[in-house]
């Protein structure tokens, strides 16, 4: 990989630091707020200094989505770009490890804190047009534990979503938590011409039951009954 930059990311205390943690960097990744974020695809080298150590921590990590001073204006978000971890060191890792078992015996308050008040969540109901749209369109996303919602209007990275998946024919509603991992932008779209893009979301499926595992095998398998009555 060529790196293209290098970004230094200074989290002011502990609290700040966990909240990022707890967000992006525990799942691969970080979201760094600029007003001026690299295009989609650079490749950065990203420096982050945690709260009370001397040495950063180093790892390289690739641009997936951004999000512009004018669109952060109109949805009121904040301006920056989404950065995945492509080679973050084991060393490094078990820097990382280690830092927080420590903070966290110095400060039991603030993860406490932190569970005591989730994340807020969206609720969207996601009904199909037809059968044959959800079985060629979505439902391999689907039997593979996710869903790419179409909109102009995509939440940041790390939003959770409660589904309800609607099937088109037999109106059965599986109830899902989701968490948005992947973001597509009109920006994006613009950018990226020739793949054909699509604005949107890309959502996890997170915290899933047996029971839900099962609706969701029904919801994208299911058999209809032959009438004997037609050829």
């Amino acid at each position: 990989l060529r790196i293209s930059a290098e970004v230094e990311v200074h989290f002011k205390n502990y609290d700040q630091f966990f909240k990022e943690y707890s967000k992006d960097i525990s799942k691969g990744g970080i979201f760094i707020k600029t007003e001026e974020p690299f295009k989609p695809q650079t490749v950065l080298e990203v420096k982050l200094f945690l709260p009370g150590e001397k040495e950063p921590l180093n790892a390289v990590g690739e641009v997936v989505h951004i999000i512009d001073p004018e669109t952060a204006q109109e949805r009121g978000w904040e301006p920056g770009m989404g950065v995945h971890f492509v080679d973050f060191e084991e060393t490094m890792q078990n820097r990382l490890i280690k830092y927080i078992a420590m903070q966290a015996q110095k400060k039991p308050e603030i993860i406490k804190d932190r569970r005591r008040h989730p994340r807020t969540s969206i609720r969207i109901k996601v009904r199909f047009p037809d059968l044959t749209t959800l079985l060629e369109n979505y439902a391999k996303d689907i039997s593979q534990g996710g869903i790419f919602i179409p909109t102009n209007d995509p939440k940041p990275i790390g939003t959770v979503i409660n589904l309800t998946l609607i099937h088109p024919e037999t109106e059965e509603e599986v109830e899902l938590e989701g968490e948005v991992v992947r973001v597509v932008s009109e920006t994006d779209v613009q950018i990226y011409k020739e793949k054909k893009l699509v604005p949107g979301m890309g959502i996890k499926f997170v915290n899933v039951s047996q029971e839900q595992q099962k609706a969701l095998e029904r919801f994208v398998f299911v058999e209809y009954p032959v009438d004997p009555t037609k050829e």
